[in-house]
């Protein structure tokens, strides 16, 4: 993975979470566990790039 890739990754992941926090926060818990569905997703996206 390249390095540019890497920190567009941790960017996205950190919005993601910084929006959920932000909507359990305010009672919204819909909105919150909405996000979860992109994270599952960024994890298939890194996980053929681990190293054995």
């Amino acid at each position: 993975m390249s390095k540019i890739t890497a920190i567009a990754l941790i960017l996205f992941v950190v919005c993601i979470m910084t929006f959920a926090t932000w909507q359990l926060f305010l009672g919204h818990f819909e909105a919150a566990f909405a996000a979860l569905p992109f994270l599952v997703i960024c994890y298939f996206f890194v996980k053929p790039w681990q190293r054995p």
